[in-house]
């Protein structure tokens, strides 16, 4: 046996690696509700989702601090969602894009999510608006007839007001043209951080609920339970009215009414406990423990 196992040392060591390796990536559910972070490095995504989720994302002033795919969950409406912050992307071609990107890309592509696109419109993280649009155009495809949120981040540093009258138009057709929903936010400040959350969530509720009806319809399981349903809605056959009919039995008059609630009145006996001990015999022979002065 060790002789053996001398031999299989090597593969041991793999299983060993493979094993480290698994137990370092994040638990990811695709059935869930799911919110991606994505953009360029260094636009505030991580201190987006250490302020809606209990994770902990290094967050640092330079590109690609993010190097691997973060989950984490947050609560909206009573309902766990878990958040996905992925590597920054870089505007370049495919097969150009290193493991990082890759992570980020096959996330966008194969998540049933609502994607929460982060634009930094003071341009600290080194790139221009104009850039960072390109790169949403050129990523796109990825998220195609996703629920989308276009976050201006960073307005701490510069306002919205402050653009010029081209990037403003530039950013607006881009939304327009992308049914998405534009936010202003402010990692710093808070501003708008719980606005970006609400919005997200709410779209990917009518999402998810849209397209489950849609399945339901197109398998025709609706149309199959409404031909098996018929509604029979009874008309007259006559002219003749046909009032309720009480029997004769359960009729009653107006004098027999009061002569029994009078007879009733007369044989009801209200006694007090008082009173019943001392008809049975006094306090030695008789005893009631609740000694209540109320008629039983």
């Amino acid at each position: 046996m060790a002789t053996t196992l001398k031999k299989l040392n090597s593969t041991l060591t793999y299983l060993e690696e493979v094993r480290k390796h698994l137990s370092r990536l994040p638990c990811i559910d695709p059935n869930s509700r799911t919110l991606i972070l994505t953009g360029f490095p260094n636009v505030g995504k991580s201190s987006f989702m250490n302020h809606i989720t209990n994770a902990n994302s290094e967050v640092q002033p330079y590109p690609f601090t993010t190097q691997s795919l973060y989950c984490g969950h947050t609560f909206y409406k009573f309902l766990q969602w878990q958040v996905i912050d992925t590597p920054g992307v870089l505007d370049r071609p495919l097969e150009e894009r290193n493991n990082i990107e890759m992570q980020a890309i096959t996330a966008l592509a194969h998540l049933d999510a609502c994607i929460i696109y982060f634009l930094d419109i003071s341009e600290v993280c080194g790139h221009s608006i104009a850039e960072q649009l390109k790169l949403f155009t050129s990523i796109k495809p990825l998220f195609k007839n996703k629920p989308l949120v276009i976050v201006l981040n960073k307005i701490d540093i510069r306002k919205y007001d402050e653009l010029s009258p081209e990037e403003k138009k530039n950013i607006e057709d881009t939304t327009k043209e992308n049914n998405a929903f534009l936010i202003q936010m402010s990692n710093l400040q808070g501003d708008g951080v719980a606005d970006v959350k609400a919005k997200a969530c709410e779209i990917l509720l009518d999402y998810r609920l849209t397209n489950k009806t849609g399945k339901v319809e197109k398998s025709g399981q609706t149309s199959n339970v409404l031909n098996r349903i018929h509604v029979a809605i009874p008309k007259p056959r006559d002219g003749k009215l046909r009032p309720p009919v009480i029997p004769e039995n359960y009729k009653v008059n107006d004098e027999n009414f009061e002569f029994n609630q009078e007879t009733l009145e007369k044989k009801i006996v209200k006694n007090s406990v008082r009173e019943l001990i001392e008809k049975n015999g006094g306090n030695s022979v008789f005893y009631v423990p609740d000694r209540s002065n109320e008629p039983i």
